[in-house]
């Protein structure tokens, strides 16, 4: 006779067994990026900072960018919306205004595409601009 302890793990046991049959691993990212974080170092408050994320479809199918959002209003990611065949080159171009910013910031741009979504980083550390004291004595006088 099956004892209460042999049936109750035979009982936990069997979903569990099933459930992890179920559980497919992810598939590896179909667009393989050249760097997904960049670091523009220090950046003088009020610059507009660029930088362009290259990428590469290592798929079979053509990728298609759907939209790239940025976490914050002071970054404007701009891409091509026409697809990317397999085994080519794309690229995002993200834009960073430091006006009103002030030492460390990180920008997170999210990517949806038809082959999976992407995160990208910049990064910086914004520094005060210089500002030349008026000297008291003019030239000329």
């Amino acid at each position: 006779m099956i004892s209460l302890f042999t049936y109750l793990i035979a009982l936990v046991a069997t979903p569990a067994s099933f459930h992890s049959a179920e559980i497919k691993t992810e598939d590896p990212k179909l667009l393989e990026w050249k760097k997904e974080t960049h670091d523009f170092g220090n950046v003088t408050e009020g610059t507009k900072a660029k930088y362009t994320f290259i990428f590469t479809n290592k798929g079979t199918e053509p990728a298609t960018i759907t939209s790239a959002n940025a976490s914050c209003g002071c970054t404007v990611p701009s891409y091509s919306k026409e697809p990317v065949l397999a085994g080519k080159e794309g690229s995002i171009t993200a834009i960073f205004d430091s006006s009103g910013k002030h030492g460390n910031q990180t920008k997170t741009i999210t990517v949806i595409t038809n082959v999976g979504t992407y995160y990208l980083n910049i990064k910086c550390n914004v520094v005060d601009k210089v500002v030349q004291p008026k000297s008291p004595v003019q030239v000329g006088d």
